[in-house]
């Protein structure tokens, strides 16, 4: 009887050792490029997150309106870091985060690194990356800031009776929105419709934001909210519960004066402006904001017109026009000088030279008759009248300022 001894050889055990050790090779390559796409794509949607902390996230809808618009839209700028979204950055009464969702803040640190353990890179703005990867991975937030900062509502202000203000209510009309400023406070901003009763409102960031509409003589008053979207261009119409429009035009049973401002730019724009998109709504406010919004000029006399407000044909005799310029010089040892000017019958006409004092004053100049014709003005002339300022300055770093202008017509029977 034999027994069998045969059995594995050398070479047969060193090619099952080889064979086994490509097929581990082949799988831990295998295993290391799924966690790094595994990676990849949790980074991605990590980023995401961030992005929607950042701006708000689209999809999130109440009564058929966007509700989310994360830090900008509470903020009204963009966080200056990734910490921003987690933390108050400085006692911001306006920031209501966190901004991330729950079970990505509990960690309190761990938003902030990619899936590789590098940390996101954001300074603030329109970009966020990650680079952990070995490769640069990017979430960009937005085409442009503007797109979140600087957007604009159009619309109309009616009476009951679909009358317009006219001429004589227009400027007793405030549109008045409350807007986050940036840092963490908010600003209210004032509009006037005009004669027709449109308005835009400039500069605003998005989200909801409370909008009055009051007719001052009566205080009676709309309250809305304004949803304002990314690249917002829609229009709003308001109209109030009765007809307070019903007389457009100066009544001539006693002496009275009609006040007309800015509502769009005219022949000449030469000055800087500061606080606003165009340079007439630096200086169309009813009330003054004091420098928040201005033209200004460094060096000598250029000069801003504007259009005004329509001022319907009236039966009225007018008895003078009196152009106003509210407006202030920096610095206390140079000199600064405002000349208010109109224009008529294609003619620029400016006041005397006033010196700048450097707290905020009114300069005005009065015109009895109309300058071109030597004649009684008549309302057809103020109806196509421009009126703006010329300013001045011995500093080539302190600039004049104008933060207000208007024009006050004096009637008569």
């Amino acid at each position: 009887m034999t027994r069998s001894s045969h059995g594995f050889s050398l070479i047969e055990m060193l090619a099952v050792i080889v064979v086994i050790g490509i097929l581990a090779a082949v799988a831990m390559q295998s295993m290391g490029t799924a966690l790094q796409d595994t990676r990849r794509v949790r980074t991605e949607r990590e980023m995401e997150m961030l992005a929607y902390a950042v701006a708000g996230d689209p999809r999130l809808t109440q009564s058929g309106a966007r509700c989310d618009f994360g830090y900008v839209g509470d903020v009204g700028a963009f966080p200056p870091n990734l910490q921003a979204l987690y933390q108050n950055p400085g006692g911001y009464s306006t920031w209501r985060g966190p901004y991330l969702a729950p079970g990505f803040a509990e960690d309190n640190t761990g938003y902030l690194k990619d899936e590789w353990g590098a940390n996101y890179a954001y300074t603030g703005g329109l970009l966020l990356t990650s680079t952990g990867s070995g490769s640069t991975i990017t979430r960009k937030i937005s085409a442009a800031t503007s797109d979140y900062l600087t957007n604009r509502l159009r619309g109309t202000v009616h009476d009951a009776a679909d009358n317009p203000p006219g001429p004589s209510y227009a400027n007793s009309v405030n549109l008045s929105i409350g807007i986050p400023n940036g840092t963490g406070s908010t600003v209210m901003k004032t509009y006037h419709p005009d004669a027709a009763g449109s308005f835009e409102l400039d500069s605003l960031p998005v989200g909801q934001h409370p909008l009055e509409v009051v007719f001052t003589p009566t205080a009676d008053t709309l309250h809305r909210t304004v949803t304002i979207l990314p690249r917002h261009r829609s229009a709003n119409n308001y109209r109030f519960a009765t007809a307070l429009f019903t007389t457009s035009v100066p009544t001539c049973s006693g002496t009275g004066t009609l006040v007309l401002r800015p509502v769009g730019a005219g022949t000449s724009t030469d000055l800087g402006r500061s606080g606003c998109s165009a340079n007439w709504e630096c200086v169309s406010e009813e009330t003054s904001d004091e420098g928040s919004s201005q033209v200004y000029r460094y060096g000598s006399f250029r000069t801003d017109l504007y259009e005004l407000a329509d001022a319907a044909d009236a039966d009225c005799n007018i008895a003078a026009v009196r152009v106003y310029g509210r407006g202030r010089k920096i610095t206390l040892f140079l000199a600064g000088t405002l000349r208010v000017a109109l224009r008529t019958h294609g003619t620029n006409y400016e006041g005397s030279s006033e010196s700048l004092g450097t707290s905020w004053a009114d300069y005005s100049q009065q015109w009895d008759v109309n300058p071109n014709t030597g004649s009684t003005w008549t309302w057809e002339e103020i109806a196509d009248l421009e009126a703006g300022v010329s300013l001045d300055s011995d500093s080539p770093i302190f600039p004049a300022q104008c933060t207000q202008v208007w024009v006050e017509v004096d009637y008569e029977p």
